[in-house]
């Protein structure tokens, strides 16, 4: 006997129930889907936590600045300026200071700050510091160990700024009391923010340590005692001192090998095309007297010719400024008597310069001007013939500077106010 099947629709007909089946069993599996997910969600919840790691700012002890030395026995000297916290909204600590030092000796960098934390009652932390000086004793023995650390130390930050103590300890500057700013490194840091001299950071420094044809160059600190302090007592005169940032220390292979002066730290600059507003002054014997003149716009161009492994070395000077001061007995609304002072500014200049670079090329054959990078850019040809002995060849190089200043104003009377005595 056949046996007749109906078809899908015939059977729903028959079965009207079966659609409504369907339907609750689909929502059902979509209720117990909803409530998977969600429970695995409320799981997660406590995974999601961002602070589970979090130290409270009253646990934190935030460095401000540090100081590397060599110790008497010749141990690293590691030393901490630490601010210490405000009571009742006063302006000194509990100590009646704004900062606290910590100073600790070891074998190396890590080994020392391990030392220094156990002399914390609160966790310090490195992301705010702002100055690392180096003492000059241990800047002449090498610090390529040193940077090595910080290059890989991820608490570093490499916009901190680093400062060589000319003739002095690191901790000196730590120390040193400051009669404008509450802790001592807080003026350092402003002078190299405002570009007053050199200005060189941990990331500058690693940058032109690794690049060919340029020797890296950092910044130099100096203690000096303000004017108004030397009639007053002596032991009062030891509390309050001023920092001078003018000085360049040259680090030839990680070591510091000299420095150059306040006038050749802006003939470097100038050449590097790092300086941007300047205050010259100076006497000026084609003027008949002396002048101050502050450079608002200056340019630099470098033309470096390598010929059988000799380098002939290329420079211009270009420079806009406004004459503030003169002595000289001028009529300066005549245009013959101002190009007379441009003209002893631009020689002033040139032999400045030029005096500079004989500098680091006799003393310390180290190119810190930057010429065989330039080479090493735009000419790797040559480059390739000069890169193993380019010490020698810089310090053997031709070098000629020309200078051309322009001054653009010359304040608002004519002539000096003794022109006509």
């Amino acid at each position: 006997m056949d046996h007749a099947f109906p078809s899908a629709a015939g059977w729903e007909a028959q079965h009207p129930h079966t659609e409504r089946t369907r339907a609750v069993m689909s929502s059902g599996g979509m209720r117990s889907n909803q409530k998977t997910r969600t429970l695995v969600l409320l799981l997660l919840v406590p995974l999601l936590s961002g602070c589970w790691d979090r130290v409270e700012m009253n646990d934190v002890a935030f460095f401000i600045a540090s100081a590397l030395d060599l110790s008497e026995d010749g141990r690293l000297l590691i030393s901490i300026q630490v601010p210490i916290p405000s009571e009742g909204g006063s302006t000194s600590g509990t100590l009646g200071k704004t900062y606290y030092i910590i100073s600790e000796t070891g074998t190396n960098i890590y080994d020392v700050e391990r030392k220094d934390q156990l002399e914390l009652s609160r966790k310090f932390f490195k992301g705010h510091r702002q100055v690392v000086f180096i003492g000059e004793a241990l800047a002449r023995k090498g610090i390529k160990d040193i940077m090595d650390y910080y290059s890989r130390d991820p608490a570093t930050r490499l916009r901190t700024y680093l400062v060589v103590a000319k003739g002095k300890q690191g901790i000196d500057m730590l120390s040193t009391d400051h009669p404008f700013e509450r802790i001592p490194s807080e003026e350092v840091r402003e002078l190299e923010r405002n570009q007053v001299g050199t200005a060189v950071t941990f990331r500058d420094f690693l940058m032109n340590q690794e690049r060919e044809g340029i020797v890296p160059v950092l910044g130099a600190v100096e203690i000096k005692k303000p004017v108004s302090q030397l009639r007053q007592k002596e032991e009062e005169m030891q509390k309050k001192n001023v920092f001078r940032l003018s000085s360049t220390a040259v680090m030839k292979n990680f070591k510091l090998v000299g420095y150059l002066d306040d006038i050749e730290t802006r003939s470097l600059r100038w050449i590097k095309g790092e300086l941007k507003h300047e205050y010259v002054a100076d006497e000026i014997p084609e003027a008949g007297g002396s002048v101050g003149v502050v450079l608002k716009k200056t340019e630099r161009k470098i033309k470096t010719v390598i010929k059988a492994g000799k380098a002939n070395i290329r420079i211009e000077l270009t420079g806009q400024g406004l004459l503030h001061e003169t002595t000289a007995k001028l009529d300066i609304s005549r245009p013959e008597d101002v190009v007379r002072i441009e003209q002893g500014l631009s020689k002033l200049i040139t032999e400045q310069t030029l005096r500079t670079v004989k500098k680091a090329q006799t003393e310390w054959q180290s190119d810190v001007f930057g010429f065989g990078l330039m080479v090493h850019q735009y000419q790797y040809g040559a480059w390739k013939s000069v890169r193993e002995e380019w010490d020698t060849v810089f310090s053997k190089a031709d070098v000629s500077v020309t200078t051309k200043i322009r001054l653009v104003r010359a304040g608002m009377i004519s002539s000096s106010l003794d022109a006509e005595k």
